[in-house]
């Protein structure tokens, strides 16, 4: 039946590919063959269908995900954000670490890649990316010539740049090929991979340089993100944050994603060096913040849910409001649940999303309209993104207290099958920046006031992904 139904999705996304506008036909359509390819795969992996997985099946159902984020919760000291010990309890749920900074600046998308630039041309020791995708264009190729300056300032400069294998061999494989290449490897590359799961990916987003500067949110390296060149202009949001300690609880979030690469691939050995983490004290900034990393599962470690558990809390514990932005608002069960009780309390929830013009990925349009709508059923205020170009953002703001950004998109795939990294900081006066950020963004913003307005066109691919792999949207 599965099959069978591969071949109407790779149809049904062939005729979608056809009607959009953003790439070349090509590119589409081999966009949407690997995304098929990888449903398939994923689902055979995650039930332990083929010989790698027979005996070691990822099959968590959101049942048992529901009950897992509970037992966690369980643990939680502090039922409510104005808890004077909220932050050590929040880490503690989470598995992260507790650290502070000294000073934040929320970077739009310019301004992001302004400060990257700034930051790499002023690198004394190191620099470790850790994305989603390097780009083959005008701002990739800035971003391979700025690490060759590095490296030409300071030849022992440490370079490493960790990517989503999968990705890797669509976007930026010449680029990548090309930076270790003329760098006889000083410039270290790793294209992430889980051995055992095929369909997990790498989706965290991450710079750190010399241990002290921190670049954290939804940003890939590419035009749609740093508005150069003439690709289409996203709204997305990063977060800059600066301070020893927190530089170095970020650059050892870096490390352990490196060394756990290495343990589960032995021929990457042959190349690449393990790195030590770093544990030497370092003077405490006045904020607390908190890097949360969640992984998918792979072949030497479990799935586990740091992230979505953090979320979960903050949803539970908020007292007045709840503000998100993010790009692809598909409600899994869980998160669903906890929407639903939160509204219920009384607090106000404001949710800014894409629309099915501007979404990027026709796959998901259908899901994120009716999510959208169910939402606005329960009654949270739904904002939808105007025009074609994208809305990339993945933040939350919590009572205009705690905020949480990253690469964390709030739809099923992210929990099941993507490896994620988050910053929490617990500063109102960061929380009130971006919720400044939060409201310019809905001024623009499409809203009824009924919910029966946001209208769900209901399509083959919709229907049949929805239906059969819900956990892949």
């Amino acid at each position: 039946m599965k099959y069978l139904f591969t071949l109407l999705l790779l149809g049904s996304l062939s005729v979608s590919a056809i009607a959009e506008d953003k790439d070349t036909l090509w590119e589409k359509f081999a966009r949407y063959t690997m995304l098929a390819d990888s449903m398939v795969k994923g689902s055979l992996d995650s039930r332990g269908l083929t010989f790698d997985t027979l005996f070691q099946p990822n099959v968590s159902t959101w049942t048992s995900i529901a009950k897992e984020i509970d037992d966690a919760l369980k643990n939680a000291s502090c039922k409510n954000v104005d808890c004077g010990d909220y932050e050590t309890d929040f880490t503690f749920i989470t598995n992260s670490a507790i650290s502070s900074a000294d000073h934040f600046e929320i970077l739009e998308n310019k301004r992001s890649f302004e400060l990257r630039r700034e930051l790499i041309n002023n690198a004394q020791s190191s620099i470790h990316v850790l994305v989603w995708a390097v780009y083959d264009d005008e701002t990739g190729k800035e971003f391979e010539q700025l690490l060759y300056s590095a490296l030409e300032r300071n030849p022992e400069m440490d370079i490493r740049v960790i990517v989503d294998g999968n990705i890797a061999n669509m976007k930026g494989k010449k680029l990548l090929k090309r930076m270790e290449k003329n760098t006889r490897g000083k410039i270290k590359v790793i294209r992430w991979k889980s051995k055992k799961y095929r369909a997990n990916g790498n989706h965290r987003k991450l710079m750190i340089v010399d241990k002290k500067h921190v670049i954290v949110g939804g940003m890939n390296i590419g035009n749609n993100y740093s508005h150069m060149g003439e690709d289409s202009e996203w709204r997305d949001l990063d977060l800059y944050i600066r301070g020893d300690a927190s530089g170095l609880s970020a650059d050892n979030r870096f490390v352990d994603v490196w060394n756990k690469q290495l343990d589960e691939f032995k021929k990457l050995r042959r190349n690449l060096d393990y790195m030590l983490p770093d544990y030497t004290d370092r003077p405490a900034g006045r904020v607390p913040v908190t890097f949360v990393d969640q992984h998918p599962g792979s072949a030497i470690k479990n799935a586990y849910h740091n992230i979505h558990t953090g979320v979960v809390k903050l949803l539970r514990d908020a007292q007045e409001t709840v503000d998100i932005e993010n790009a692809y608002f598909i409600m899994d069960p869980v998160i669903r649940k906890e929407l639903e009780n939160l509204i219920k309390r009384g607090v106000k929830v404001r949710i800014y999303t894409n629309s099915k013009t501007s979404v990027d990925e026709g796959l998901v349009r259908m899901s994120i309209m009716h999510s959208a709508r169910g939402a606005a059923d329960m009654g949270a205020l739904i904002y939808l993104k105007k025009g074609h170009e994208t809305l990339h953002s993945k933040y939350m703001i919590v009572d205009k207290k705690i905020s949480m950004i990253g690469s964390f998109n709030l739809h099923p795939r992210s929990l099941r099958f993507d490896a994620e990294n988050v910053a929490v900081i617990f500063d109102k006066n960061l929380s009130e920046q971006l919720t400044e950020h939060f409201e310019t963004g809905i001024q623009e913003a499409i809203h009824f006031e009924r919910p029966e307005e946001y209208e769900v066109d209901w399509d083959l691919m919709g229907i049949l992904t929805k239906s059969f792999y819900f956990d892949f949207l």
